[in-house]
């Protein structure tokens, strides 16, 4: 029944290669928007099991808390050519625009609270910033060591700004709070010789989040170009180079789009995606171009070469691809759900590589026997 099922796909491909190709097309088309929809995932508990007490803990300590995350905004010392370069970070100038920063913090939404050990200063001066750095240096000293220590370093070089968000798991709400705090930051006029850095786990998320998807797409142009020079090598023709590839490359599409359809996220886990279906796909279109070439070679006509390749190859292609998405589909049985999400895409996308190097493959190699090559040799004719 296999078999049968694979010649219908064949003749299918022979005598309708631009229906197929339409037909592909389309649903590219789909998956591609439907791409668009997939999230990015950063956020460290959404890592892990949901249902483990402490990450149901965490959620409700969020809730009757608010926020847990925090953004530690570092103010230190940088060098500076300018004369007005600030040389302590006591400097009245510094404290007065902490306290500007602080005040417009508080209006970004997705921020809870605002806090600085800055602040222990102005309310020992009356509720305003101190105007002289030796009005600052006397009130520390009449304040007990301990809370001295936690509001600038010992070389009185850098102090912090904490900012505290109920952004959690939501990743657009970071992404925007994130955006807005680092807006107020440029904003804020502070002087010459002062470098001011948001840190802690809400930017190194945004970090991550620009990291993976600066990764996605240069892991996958480097397999790209990598397989492409490989296929150059061993076909010696453009066009056979290259069809081979593109059925791969919609397979990558049509993953993206099954990813954002099942709201599977991009995360550590599946950021490579790209470049790991296209190294473990790519077999299959050489497989079934060779088989086809090998057809040719003993004089077989186009539909016939074409039908072998593809049930021959076909049948091989399906086991394989069967016993290669078992192993991915057993990730999903893992507690991380991460590694669970890279099963369900690595079994995605294996599956697409089997279909579409199947059904359109055929398609192409027909379009180019029939149509391209003819055209390219009447033209070569022209010209002589």
């Amino acid at each position: 029944m296999l078999r049968e099922i694979l010649k219908k796909v064949a003749h299918f491909s022979e005598q309708k290669p631009f229906l197929m190709l339409l037909i592909i097309l389309i649903i590219t088309v789909f998956a591609g928007i439907s791409a668009t929809n997939v999230k990015s995932q950063t956020a460290f508990e959404k890592m892990l099991p949901q249902d483990n007490p402490i990450i149901k803990t965490l959620y409700e300590v969020r809730d009757e808390f608010g926020g847990t995350d925090v953004i530690t905004i570092c103010i230190k010392l940088k060098p500076s050519d300018s004369s007005d370069k600030v040389v302590d970070i006591r400097d009245p100038r510094v404290l007065k625009a902490i306290k500007e920063l602080e005040d417009n913090l508080r209006y970004v939404d997705g921020i809870t609270s605002v806090s600085s050990p800055v602040d222990i200063i102005i309310q020992k001066n009356n509720g305003i910033v101190p105007n002289d750095i030796d009005t600052v240096k006397d009130i520390l000293n009449k304040l007990p060591e301990d809370k001295r220590k936690r509001i600038f370093n010992s070389d009185y070089s850098m102090t912090v700004v904490n900012a505290y968000t109920d952004a959690g798991g939501d990743q657009k709400k970071l992404m925007r709070v994130m955006d807005d705090v680092n807006e107020r930051i440029e904003e804020t006029p502070f002087p010459p010789g002062v470098e001011v850095i948001a840190t802690g786990t809400p930017p190194m998320r945004k970090l991550m989040d620009e990291l993976m998807k600066e990764s996605q797409s240069f892991t996958t142009t480097v397999g790209l170009i990598g397989i492409l020079i490989i296929l150059i090598i061993y076909f010696r023709k453009p066009l056979s180079s290259i069809m081979p590839l593109l059925p791969v490359l919609i397979a990558v599409i049509w993953t993206g789009g099954a990813m954002g359809l099942l709201d599977i996220p991009l995360d550590m886990a599946t950021a490579g995606i790209g470049s790991l279906i296209l190294g473990l796909g790519i077999d299959y279109g050489i497989h079934l171009m060779h088989r086809y070439d090998e057809e040719r070679r003993k004089g077989m006509p186009i539909d016939k070469a074409i039908e072998t390749a593809v049930v021959e190859t076909g049948t091989a292609v399906m086991a394989t691809t069967a016993t290669t998405v078992v192993g991915f589909l057993a990730l999903v049985l893992a507690p991380l759900p991460m590694m669970a999400n890279l099963g369900k895409v690595c079994a995605l996308g294996i599956s697409f590589c089997m279909v579409v190097v199947l059904t359109l493959l055929p398609a192409l190699i027909v379009i180019e026997e029939r149509h391209i090559m003819p055209l390219i040799k009447r033209l070569k004719g022209d010209t002589q």
